[in-house]
């Protein structure tokens, strides 16, 4: 009996698997991310020249709040919202809620938690959804990359834009930044910035400057459609990435403390969370010398950006807690003024009862009065009663007299 033909075994299907599905060092979580996105990463607070090119709104919906075109129309941005360090990996997830006007499982965790009296603040606090903003940008001083990303924080950057645009002139013109035609170069300044022992990079200044030249129609073939870039997760799987089992219902900081060590330990290639690395990053750049290292170097500009949307988060979540606080502040106040006006209402009642008293008392003083005066009334007409029948006495007691006297005149004359 001859030997039985070995199968032959190829790795060229596992290698293509490998190759189409693995991310190196992280993935959007949030996002998708065609091939060939280049994201925008500020490194230094060197100003940059950015012009802004607007896309056409496609027929998904988004939530009324952020929704500032109408179908068809060109727009300059995508807003949207996220939360941030999610589950046992620590990922970025949309917020249905902000985003999309849907349920969202984080935000009804979140508001529970709000509920609760011994609830940990600082972990509603990093629930918060977080606002930002996306962006087709081309690059000045980098026009041969083309059309990129720019995903930034609303409050490090598109804040300052708004403010801008709200506070021209009628004659500047600035809402015409992302025109095809007689659209605006955006001077943007940025200001290094520290928090938690990181640095990240906030918006300082914005100046419009005239374009050197318009752009065409066809550049929109080359822009991404960002409403499409947007990642959702239906309510049960995010759910389930939240509490990091469908079934226990258990406090995500509890796990969330537990797989940030174990990350720590297991994963020495996770580049999003090293310094010395984002360094090494920098120098690999600099050493291109095939298309392959340009790929790695793009994917470490995105970590490193990754970086510093932690940081900037962060600076947002000192943000949100103070809103909090103020909520709070203004929750007392209102409790405050409660109990005033309950005590007002009970000095106006005091005062109520005090007019009633004085009421009573004034109708008794009156009553008196009245008694009183009508008793003078009684004596006075008695008195005069007895004056009156005096007076008739008198009357009598002269005529009886005068009578006398004529009859004893007549005695006398007889």
């Amino acid at each position: 009996m001859g030997k039985r033909k070995k199968k032959k075994r190829s790795t060229a299907e596992s290698a293509a698997r490998r190759a189409k599905d693995h991310k190196s060092g992280f993935s959007r979580t949030h996002l998708e991310v065609p091939d060939g996105v280049n994201f925008i990463k500020i490194k230094d607070d060197k100003a940059r020249r950015f012009d802004i090119i607007p896309y056409e709104i496609g027929k998904r919906k988004f939530h009324k709040d952020i929704t500032f075109a109408d179908k068809g129309s060109l727009h300059p941005e995508r807003t949207y919202f996220k939360h941030r360090r999610i589950g046992a990996e620590q990922n970025d997830y949309i917020c249905n809620s902000k985003t999309f006007g849907k349920k969202c499982p984080i935000c009804d965790f979140r508001n529970k938690l709000k509920k609760d009296e011994d609830a940990d603040d600082k972990l509603i606090a990093d629930l918060a959804p977080k606002e930002h903003q996306l962006f087709n940008v081309i690059d000045i001083k980098d026009r041969d990359k083309g059309v990129q990303i720019l995903d930034y924080s609303y409050w490090l950057f598109g804040k300052k834009l708004d403010a801008r645009i709200d506070n021209r002139d009628d004659d500047d013109g600035y809402e015409n930044y992302a025109e095809l035609e007689d659209g605006l170069t955006l001077k943007i300044g940025w200001e290094e910035k520290h928090f938690a022992g990181n640095k990240y990079y906030e918006c300082e200044s914005i100046d419009f400057k005239n374009r050197k030249e318009d752009y065409d129609e066809d550049i929109l073939e080359d822009v991404y459609d960002l409403d499409a870039m947007i990642k959702v997760l239906d309510y049960d799987k995010l759910k389930a990435i939240l509490l990091q089992t469908e079934d226990d219902e258990e406090d995500p900081k509890v796990k969330k403390k537990k797989s940030k060590k174990e990350k720590a330990e297991d994963d020495d290639e996770d580049e999003d969370e090293e310094d010395e690395e984002d360094e090494e990053d920098e120098e690999d750049e600099e050493d291109e010398e095939d298309d392959d290292e340009d790929d790695d170097d793009e994917e470490d500009d995105d970590e490193d950006e990754d970086d510093d949307d932690e940081e900037e988060d962060e600076e947002e979540d000192e943000e949100d807690e103070e809103d909090e606080e103020d909520e709070e502040d203004e929750e007392d106040d209102d409790e405050d003024e409660d109990d005033d006006d309950e005590e007002d209402d009970d000095d106006e009642e005091e005062e109520d009862d005090d007019d009633e008293e004085e009421d009573e008392k004034a109708a008794i003083a009156k009553k008196k009065k009245a008694k009183a005066a009508k008793a003078k009334k009684a004596k006075e007409a008695k008195k005069k009663s007895a004056k009156k029948s005096s007076k008739k006495k008198t009357t009598k007691k002269s005529t009886k007299k005068k009578t006398s006297k004529k009859n004893k005149k007549k005695n006398k004359k007889k």
